[in-house]
């Protein structure tokens, strides 16, 4: 017999603590880095980042996401300068490749993160083309 997931009245989740929300906010300028979000965030968001065999085309990586908290009003929101800055902190090496694909990951998996309203089509682009084409080995 197949388990049933059931869906959580997302009222009965707790909400982030404001130390939880600051680094989602210092994560997303890449002012911290992802153990300390993880020590942060223990217990209610993580994500598990695990390589696959190469299939035919290419490399796969699964993600496996935990998430248990009530999304924030107003969200955090993502827009161009966080795509340059990750670019160039990566540009001028002071973030790897692994790190940049984990953080694009991160931004979109994690419900507390919005795209810029205005701008949403294009950084949904920049972090999937991010996340899925660059190598995180």
């Amino acid at each position: 017999m197949r388990a049933r997931t059931e869906v959580m009245d997302e009222r009965q989740l707790p909400s982030l603590t404001p130390n939880q929300l600051e680094a989602l906010r210092q994560f997303a300028l890449l002012e911290i880095r992802e153990d300390e979000l993880w020590a942060r965030l223990a217990g209610v968001f993580e994500v598990h980042f695990e390589t696959m065999p190469a299939s035919a085309a290419g490399r796969d990586q699964q993600r496996a996401v935990h998430g248990g908290f009530r999304m924030p009003e107003p969200g955090i929101v993502i827009g161009r300068e966080h795509i340059s800055n990750a670019l160039e902190r990566k540009r001028f090496g002071l973030i790897t490749e692994r790190e940049l694909v984990h953080w694009a990951t991160i931004l979109l998996l994690n419900d507390a993160y919005v795209l810029d309203p205005g701008d949403e089509d294009l950084i949904a682009e920049w972090l999937n083309d991010i996340s899925l084409n660059l190598n995180a080995d």
